[in-house]
């Protein structure tokens, strides 16, 4: 019965929140507050990202992610094209939203296409609840400023996308 459920739900959010295959969007945030942004993950290998050992010192970009959702594995390789660009001064996770009974494919997802960057696990979905308007719509991206104030939001991927990611990476580093 569980995995009926499960899997139910996992027809649901592909259909539902997988934002890839519509429409992309760019937002300016004024919450939280300068300050307020939070993230504390476990990673794929076991250790723990907590945003608060960064602070002040690297800009984060975190991308949510499933192995389900086509556009967020193409997201994820071409940040990781320009992680090595940015990496001493921006941090970026992938958060991934897949179920703990997925999670080996998350980690094969991980080895095959060599993510440079720490990759976070939320099998509970804790953190996609509280960052990610309306739950689970993936692929979702947030840019956060080494203060903790979140300054871009993207909502679903599109060939490109990256570009403008790239110019609000260097936008927040010029203006350190």
């Amino acid at each position: 019965m569980l995995k009926i459920i499960v899997f139910k739900l996992s027809v649901f959010i592909f259909f539902t929140g997988c934002a890839g295959a519509g429409q992309t969007n760019t937002q300016k945030s004024s919450l939280p507050e300068k300050g307020s942004f939070s993230l504390v993950l476990d990673t794929v290998e076991g250790d723990v990202f907590n945003f608060n050992d960064i602070r002040g010192k690297k800009h984060l970009l975190v991308a949510f992610w499933a192995t389900w959702c086509e556009p967020c594995k193409t997201e994820l390789r071409k940040l990781s094209e320009m992680y090595p660009d940015y990496s001493e001064k921006v941090e970026f996770v992938a958060v991934s939203i897949d179920t703990e009974e997925s999670l080996d494919r998350v980690d094969m997802f991980v080895i095959e296409n060599n993510i440079p960057f720490p990759v976070l696990i939320d099998p509970a979905g804790n953190a996609v609840a509280s960052m990610i308007p309306g739950g689970e719509t993936v692929p979702y991206t947030i840019l956060v400023s080494k203060s903790g104030e979140i300054v871009a939001r993207h909502t679903g991927y599109r060939p490109g996308e990256e570009k403008i990611i790239k110019r609000e990476i260097e936008k927040l580093i010029e203006n350190e």
